[in-house]
This record gives structure tokens, C-alpha cells and sequence, in this order.
């Protein structure tokens, strides 16, 4: 038992800085948990290094093995920032969405209910996106909202950056006017950050 409480002394105290860093500055949480990251990513290469494995009992020196480590370390960097689209940022996620004929006053105008026939929406002469996205407070992150049709993107729109402590989240919308023939297609709108993270899309169909 007292050798366990040893053990377990420093995460104890990294943790406690960990976290007084992170409510201390909130805006600035995605470097200082970057720079988190990167301080365990070293502690583990060192501890890999010290496997039999990498090692081969003894017989390989300690700047060997370290390589090792780090390929396969490079390696797993590659896999995750290839795939790191796939990964939503933890503290975001869409509160409401809503595809719509344009926003006013913050709020959606005839709102659609999954789908459209082309005709109306040639009527309208445009097409709005409106997205809510629940934030911490103090937190503050760029956005885009990414229209495809049909699977082809057709548009990016840079947003406000989304600006935590709104329990019904921040209210953000983007509007497609330079809408042209054909209009009839599965679209969807993916909200993304700035490093095209996806934290939420919306659906809907336009019919002939």
C-alpha cells in the first residue's frame, strides 16, 4: 500500500496542474491539452524503449530502441492524422440543426422536414443551413459549414467562431444563393473546425 500511494504521488499533482491549467485558461485549452499531449507522448516512447521487444534483452543499445519507437510512433501520428476527420472535438457538439428557407432573427424560415421538391426551392432562389453548437464557456473556435450534393462538395462557408457558455448553444447559419439547375440531389452540410474536424452534419433531400 505505501508503495502504491508513491507511485501514485506525481499524477496526483500533474493532474492537479493539468486541470488548474485548463479552468485557468479556457480559451487557450487546445494548446495547453496539445502540449499535455505531447509531454505523455514522450513519457510513452520512453517507456516502449524500454520493452523487451524493442530491446532484445539487452542487446540493442538505447538509441536504437528509442528509434524504434519513434517509427512506430510516426507511424500511429500518420493513421491519426489522416483519420482525425472522423474524430469530433470532444468539448463541441450540434444542439439543433435545421435546413431552412433563410434565417431571421436567429431563427429558421420555413424550415424542411427532410425534404423539398426543386420547384419551391428554384421559387425561393436560395437555401440556408442553421446549426446551433453547444460550446464550454470561455472556449472560442473557428467553424465552417461544408454544403455537398450528391457527395460533391459545392460550397465551404467560413462562420463566427463559435463562442461557448450558451446552454442551448451558439447560433450560426449559412446561406446558399447562387443556387443552378439542377437543383434536385441529396444534400448535406457538415459542420467542421477550422482543422476540418466534423462536430455535426445535416441532411436533407431536394426531389424533382
Amino acid at each position: 500500500m505505501p508503495r502504491n500511494a508513491v507511485a501514485a504521488t506525481p499524477f496526483v499533482f500533474s493532474g492537479i496542474c493539468v486541470c488548474t491549467a485548463l479552468t485557468r485558461f479556457p480559451a487557450q485549452v487546445g494548446r495547453l491539452y496539445a502540449a499535455d499531449l505531447a509531454g505523455a507522448s514522450v513519457g510513452c516512447l520512453a517507456v516502449v524503449a524500454l520493452l523487451p521487444a524493442f530491446r532484445r534483452h539487452g542487446t540493442v543499445g538505447w538509441t536504437r530502441a528509442f528509434g524504434r519507437a519513434l517509427i512506430f510512433a510516426g507511424l500511429a501520428a500518420v493513421l491519426v492524422w489522416f483519420g482525425r476527420g472522423l474524430v469530433p472535438p470532444a468539448p463541441l457538439f450540434i444542439t439543433r440543426a435545421v435546413a431552412a428557407r433563410t434565417v431571421h432573427m436567429l431563427e429558421p424560415v420555413d424550415a424542411i422536414d427532410g425534404s423539398i421538391p426543386a420547384a419551391t426551392v428554384a421559387e425561393w432562389g436560395e437555401l440556408a443551413a442553421y446549426t446551433a453548437v453547444y460550446a464550454p464557456g470561455g472556449l472560442q473556435q473557428g467553424i465552417a459549414h461544408v454544403w455537398s450534393r450528391n457527395g460533391a462538395v459545392v460550397a465551404r462557408i467560413p462562420l463566427s467562431p463559435v463562442r461557448g457558455g450558451r446552454a442551448e448553444g451558439f447560433r450560426t447559419w449559412s446561406r446558399r444563393t447562387d443556387l443552378k439547375p439542377p437543383l434536385a440531389g441529396r444534400y448535406r452540410v457538415d459542420v467542421v473546425t477550422a482543422s476540418d474536424q466534423l462536430i455535426g452534419r445535416l441532411r436533407f433531400t431536394v426531389t424533382p
